[in-house]
């Protein structure tokens, strides 16, 4: 089994100062040996910044085929962009090793950090949605990260607050002979024994919720300090994640029992099939997030119970001598006849309260200012606020205010509402939605500032929801701001950047031309020759050519033929 815990086949050992990759690089020191190979802190020469250089082993450079695997794969782990994940900077082959170059991050491991303990739910959750963001980044690739641990979890500090970052990830898979495999030449299943899936323990095809386990184990640690499975063999390790049920998270440590809905989703990581696991990171990530701002796992449904006759009891058994132990059949079918109108009174009376009841609640000032909202009728949604007197002035009413103000184009206003929003007040969707169609219509410093002040754990989800719906303004506005402000924490970019180059917003189209260039993806390469190829309609009285993305097309495309080309 190939993981850190085994003697392997090592690189060999390069100098200190020794040039890398056509002298862009330089190796400064030795940090340490995986399984994979060396790892080294170097410098890129022409900027002077720190740089972490892998140089992979020897036997796994110089395997069949490795050379244009390599390429491929190098190049495809380098197009991921997220704060979550640490950048591949650039590839190549030195000598008879293969090489990667990956950004240096500062900072201890995840494995360091919990030698002294587990984490407290509150500063574990937002990690793992940060963990469970960048495990979306890599899968939208179409990257398996196989060898997700807290040994390749770096902890850093940003101005935001303690920030998760990915290593490593999809490098296993360079090992593989075939694309896809989960298993070397010499029969050892790659990846560490503790985190391995049931799947990857057994070698089999591996799909995003491989990594989804992992993470499972990864915050079982996290939250009890123990691994979900005893081993303590690798070979025991395997043998469990196949094969043997994981300890309760709760029977772990006891003390989590106010945080149930937490433990289940984690014990729910750690199902032996994948189907009954989370099915993406994205969602994973949702759930994660809810929990860490306190919200309600789902709104309980409105129920008749089944117990209303079961209130009228069968007359009891009389003492017996008293001389009444006989009922009459009159008697009885009088009884049964009152219990029959009895009930029925009873059900009538239930459903005329709940039908005031939703009566009440329909005519309350918030769900009628929010069905107004939803028609669009932002003007008598403003009325219905303004007439709801102290009810009107509280924070969730106000946010429908901001909403309704954007509906009647009130933009200045709606923006000064939206400004004293206090951190602990859960965001109103609708309001937040209203703010991403301002930014996808015109970036400014206010705007940005504004949605830049909300808890990222709060404000994120709610925006990758409307990135992600069918395309809108808003939708672009989200997606926009949140690959400006977080990186495209969680999105599918290249998708949702290519779908965007059908806009019939010219803007629309060019920002998106030039992005999806950026982001060096090959599925970009026709949909950018199609835009490129678009008719131009004629212009003004001397009938100019109108420019409407084809040019930042053709530019993108001329830019990503370049590094693409073999």
């Amino acid at each position: 089994m190939a993981s850190t815990h085994d003697t392997a086949a090592s690189a060999s050992a390069l100098p200190d100062g020794a040039l890398i990759l056509d002298g862009r690089f330089r190796l400064k020191k030795l940090l340490g040996e995986g399984g994979m190979g060396l790892v080294y802190l170097g410098e890129q020469v022409s900027l002077g910044r720190p740089v972490a250089v892998k140089v992979l082993r020897e036997d796994l450079s110089q395997m069949a085929g490795m050379g244009e695997r390599f390429r491929r794969e190098a190049l495809l782990l380098s197009s991921v962009e997220h704060a979550a994940v640490v950048r591949v900077i650039d590839f190549g082959m030195h000598g008879a090793s293969a090489c990667l170059v990956m950004e240096y991050v500062e900072g201890e491991t995840l494995d360091t950090a919990l030698r002294e303990g587990p984490f407290a739910p509150e500063r574990a959750l937002p990690l793992l949605v940060q963990l469970c963001q960048g495990l979306s980044a890599i899968h939208d690739k179409g990257i398996v990260h196989r060898d997700l641990k807290p040994e390749n979890v770096v902890l850093t500090r940003t101005a935001a607050g303690e920030q998760a970052r990915l290593l490593d990830f999809g490098i296993a898979r360079l090992a593989a002979p075939e694309a896809g495999a989960n298993v070397t030449q010499m029969g050892m299943v790659l990846g560490t024994p503790e985190v391995l899936s049931p799947e990857q323990a057994m070698g089999q095809s591996l799909d995003a919720r491989s990594d989804l386990y992992s993470l499972g184990v990864v915050a079982y640690r996290m939250l009890s300090g123990v691994l979900p499975f005893p081993g303590p063999s690798a070979q025991q390790f395997v043998s469990q994640h196949i094969s043997q049920p994981p300890r309760p998270l709760l029977e772990a440590r006891p003390e989590l029992s106010a945080h149930e809905a937490l433990c289940r989703l984690v014990m729910s990581c750690l199902e032996k099939s994948p189907e009954r696991r989370p099915q993406t990171a994205l969602g994973l990530a949702a759930d994660l997030a809810r929990l860490s701002v306190g919200l309600p796992e789902g709104a309980a449904p409105l129920l008749l119970t089944a117990s209303i006759s079961g209130l009228i009891k069968a007359p009891g058994t009389l003492p017996p001598g008293s001389g009444l132990e006989v009922w009459s059949d009159e008697v009885k079918r009088r009884d049964t006849r009152f219990r029959r109108r009895l009930v029925a009174g009873s059900l009538s009376l239930c459903i005329l309260a709940l039908g005031v009841t939703a009566l009440v609640l329909w005519l309350a000032p918030a769900r009628k200012a929010r069905r107004l909202l939803a028609e669009g009728r932002g003007s008598q949604a403003l009325q219905v606020i303004d007439d709801a007197g102290d009810e009107g002035k509280a924070w969730p009413m106000q946010m429908l205010k901001a909403t309704a103000l954007h509906q009647v184009n009130r933009h200045d206003e709606e923006l000064e509402l939206m400004k004293g929003v206090p951190d602990e007040q859960p965001l109103e969707a609708m309001a937040l939605e209203a703010l991403a169609d301002d930014f996808g219509r015109k970036d400014t410093p206010a705007l940005r500032k504004v949605l830049d002040g909300y808890p990222k754990a709060t404000a994120l989800p709610l925006l990758q929801a409307v990135a992600t719906r069918e395309p809108s303004r808003a939708g672009w506005g989200a997606l926009r701001f949140i690959d400006l402000a977080y990186a495209g924490q969680g999105l599918p970019l290249v998708e949702l950047y290519l779908r965007a180059l059908d806009s019939s917003d010219c803007k629309v189209r060019a920002v998106a031309a030039r992005r999806v260039g950026e982001l060096r993806n090959p599925a970009a390469l026709e949909p950018l020759r199609k835009l490129k190829e678009l008719p131009r309609k004629k212009t003004g009285v001397f009938g100019n050519d109108d420019d409407c993305g084809q040019n930042a097309a053709a530019a993108a495309l001329l830019k990503l033929e370049k590094e693409l080309e073999p």
